[in-house]
Order: structure tokens, then sequence, then C-alpha cells
């Protein structure tokens, strides 16, 4: 599939909903935003729906109330609309409970991903680049190749999402496209400045006691290039905080130095929530693929059913198993 037909595709319907993955990131937020903004401006009746609320620190592109969790009335609005564009996915069923409104009412879909497929590949039409940096990346090139003007609005959004998934143009990810995207937008007037405060520095007082907390538990292996940390509810209400403000604790602590893996375990209570982050060295979507996820060679998650005990033991010992053997099979 290329942009047009993308393009095609979307002119054929008229009521579209637009949604993307449980607890929404930078990239599906900004990129949700950039294409809201532009099926608004050509005429379409649309909507953003997810599973999931709007983190804080990205109210700054909701002042107009176009993000929506899932309630009665997007509900209602997903059975009677006629497609769904679905961004930043990886996994049709990391929608949540959208997922199982667009099964039940058969609505035509519209994949946009810069994830490899899953085994849950349930999408009537995609369109993958894996070597993209975001979405937002995609929907950059996708505008200027059906040229579509940009609207400061749209590359609002846009630049939301490529700056937010290539951790503010560091990671190996970053590309020169995404620096053409950070030069049109300054070029266009957008305050970048703002944009990063509003994402990077403004942090809760209880994000801040939580990351306090963290730090003292801090568990070391594989010679000290792993580095991994539990969190729980219980941990979170001692701060009075919420599921947000743990958000980037995983970039975080991959940036100590010696560590080539940063790994979170969130015990949800039968369930435990794994992210995974890399420098570059340990593929880590390997690891998260035998858990049960997926995503990026060096950013990548799962959500494993189990007691936090066993998956905590299991994914350790994946985790020493493929570093030590990685080391192994690369001395020189």
């Amino acid at each position: 599939m290329d942009f047009h037909q993308i393009k095609s595709i979307i002119d054929k319907h008229d009521k579209i909903f637009i949604s993307s993955h449980i607890n929404p990131d930078g990239d599906s937020l900004g990129s949700a935003y950039a294409m809201y903004k532009y099926l608004d401006s050509i005429g379409k009746d649309c909507i953003i729906v997810n599973h999931s609320p709007i983190p804080e620190v990205y109210n700054f592109l909701n002042e107009d109330n176009i993000f929506q969790e899932l309630d009665g009335d997007s509900a209602s609005f997903i059975k009677k609309a006629d497609l769904g564009l679905i961004l930043d996915i990886g996994d049709f069923y990391r929608l949540g409970d959208v997922a199982f409104l667009v099964e039940e009412n058969d609505i035509q879909t519209l994949s946009i991903d810069h994830h490899a497929k899953s085994d849950n590949d349930l999408f009537k039409n995609e369109y993958i680049d894996v070597k993209a940096s975001s979405v937002g990346e995609i929907l950059y090139s996708f505008f200027k190749e059906i040229d579509q003007k940009i609207s400061e609005e749209m590359m609002l959004g846009i630049y939301v999402a490529v700056l937010t998934d290539t951790g503010s143009f560091r990671h190996s990810n970053t590309t020169d496209l995404c620096h053409q995207v950070a030069v049109d937008a300054i070029q266009m007037g957008l305050d970048i400045s703002k944009v990063y405060q509003n994402i990077y520095e403004n942090s809760s007082i209880s994000r801040m006691k939580l990351l306090g907390n963290v730090i003292q538990k801090l568990n070391y292996d594989c010679d000290g290039e792993l580095v991994w940390f539990s969190l729980n509810h219980d941990m979170i209400k001692e701060v009075n905080g919420s599921n947000q403000d743990f958000d980037g604790f995983t970039d975080f602590f991959r940036g100590i130095k010696g560590v080539e893996v940063s790994l979170m375990l969130y015990d949800l209570g039968g369930k435990v929530r794994l992210s995974f982050r890399s420098k570059g060295k340990y593929k880590v979507s390997e690891i998260a693929k035998k858990m049960g996820g997926g995503g990026h060679p060096f950013a990548a998650a799962a959500l494993v059913e189990g007691e936090f005990s066993d998956v905590k033991s299991t994914v350790l010992n994946l985790m020493s198993t493929y570093i030590s053997k990685f080391n192994e099979d690369n001395l020189s």
C-alpha cells in the first residue's frame, strides 16, 4: 500500500474514528491530533477515541476536547463509523475495548504503523514502515506526498510524535527526516521550547516522590548491564500518584553509566506489565516476544499473565541468558 492508496481509502469514507493503543504516548497522541486536524479540514465527521485517558502532560493537545476516552457516546459513534484509522498500534488487541467494538461491528480499518506485524494482524488495510522513527514521521511524508498543506496545528501533532518517539532526537531511530520536521516546525513559528516544557518539564510532585522511592530500590544484574525495578499499586498510592507518574522511568534508568538494558516490572495482580529499553547493544524485542509482547528492537513491552514472582523469575532468566550468550558469541 502506498500513500495515494491511503488517501483513496480516506476519501471514500465520511464517518471516521481515530484510535491507538492503551496508555497512549506522544507518538500515538500527536499522530492522532495531526490526523484529526487533517480529516476535519477536508470535511470528515471524525473523533479520536482511546481505551485510556490522555496523560496530563499532553493536555495542551486537548484544549478543544478532541480526545475522548471510550464511553457510551464514543462507542455509539464507533458502531456507526465506516472507517477506523488505527495509529501506532503494534497489535490489534492493544486497542483495548475499542478492538471488541471493531470486531463486533465488522468496521473497516486502516492501520498506519511503524511496528512490525504481530500475530494478531486483523486490520483490513495497513501501511507499515518499520524504518520510520514514528507514525508522526509517516504522516509527515504522507501529507507531503499527497500535496496536502500542513497547517500549524497538524505540524504540532507531527512534531510531538517525532520528538517523543526519538527521545528528543537522541535515539538511534532519529533520521534526517526527523530533523527536517523540526526545521519545518521552527520555520512555521511553532514554539518548540514550550512543547518540550509541557512534556518533559511538567512533572508532578507525586512523580518525583515515586522516582525517589524507585531509585532506592534499583536492582542490577548481568555485571551491571541490566537494571530493573518493580512497581505496584501500593507504591503509586503511597505517593498519592497515578499510573502516569512512572511514564519514562525505563528510559531514565537506561541512562545510568554501564547499563545497557532497563526493565520495568509492574505488578497488576495476576498480570505483569513489562517495559524494556536498550541503548542499542541488545535487541530487547526478542525477549519481549518470548514473553508474549513485542515492539521495536530497542524499545519493547509485554503484558504477561501470571503471579509476579513467577513472571519476574522468567523474564530475568531470559534476559540473563540472552545477555550471556550474546557476549559469548561476540568475544573477539
